[in-house]
């Protein structure tokens, strides 16, 4: 999901040069002040994490206990955290040039998807174990479609990636707006999974309803946090294309 977010040291390149392969290899502006909307997205998931490593083994250890541990780890933490790689001001990438903040980006995407593909095995597996129904419930129909959306998304990143050598069929900033809009939804697609989740039999029947209160609201500053600057960047980008157009 490429969000497009930094433009640091491009700006001042002439047209023909923004588009060369040497921009992007420019070094980030190092007085760009530190991201809180990542560090409020990094803290809240953190602490849903260990929420649901908690709920998860109080008990005991089951094939089932890991598949709300994958998919938090996986939407929650690595997705964000390649989310994050891209806009300007993140903590663990503002050193870097662009080209390495882009690296990063995909590695965590590949991370996050092989976790959060672990986790829907391990939910069809514990499914067929106990002869259960698939898909039936929105938690269940909107998992498969969040894991449907996360394959092309990430095969649409290779798009983005190499968007120079698709100029000739579509401007690179069409394809990365593109990427970038399908992984904002992707996102949302799977985090609005997870909000659905506290509506499961498993989580009703032994979590009190302050818990789930808290859980929502994480889940929800979350998700606010780390899509907030990307959807406006794609307003600023569109609304920048139409008065070129104009």
């Amino acid at each position: 999901m490429d969000l497009g977010g930094e433009d640091t040291g491009v700006a001042e390149m002439g047209p023909s040069d923004r588009k060369s392969e040497t921009s992007r290899l420019v070094a980030p502006n190092t007085e760009t002040s530190p991201s809180y909307l990542n560090i409020l997205s990094n803290i809240c998931g953190l602490v849903f994490l260990g929420i649901i490593l908690y709920c998860c083994f109080k008990d005991d250890v089951t094939l089932f206990s890991f598949h709300p541990t994958l998919m938090t780890l996986g939407w929650m933490l690595f997705m964000t955290s390649a989310m994050h790689a891209l806009t300007p001001g993140d903590l663990a990438t503002g050193w870097m040039p662009i080209r390495l903040k882009s690296a990063r980006h995909w590695i965590l995407q590949v991370i996050a998807g092989t976790i959060i593909l672990t986790g829907f095995i391990v939910i069809v597996t514990n499914k067929f174990i106990n002869s259960a129904y698939h898909f039936t419930s929105y938690h269940g129909k909107f998992g498969l479609a969040s894991f449907i959306f996360l394959l092309m998304t990430m095969l649409g990143g290779l798009g983005a990636l190499n968007s120079l050598k698709l100029k000739h069929y579509l401007p690179p900033i069409y394809t990365k707006l593109i990427h970038t809009s399908a992984g904002l939804l992707t996102f949302c697609l799977g985090v609005t999974t997870i909000l659905l989740g506290f509506f499961s039999n498993w989580w009703k029947k032994d979590n009190p309803q302050w818990l789930t209160i808290l859980c929502f609201v994480l889940v929800l500053m979350s998700m606010i946090a780390t899509t907030l600057r990307p959807i406006l960047k794609i307003y600023i980008r569109l609304r920048e294309r139409l008065d070129i157009q104009n």
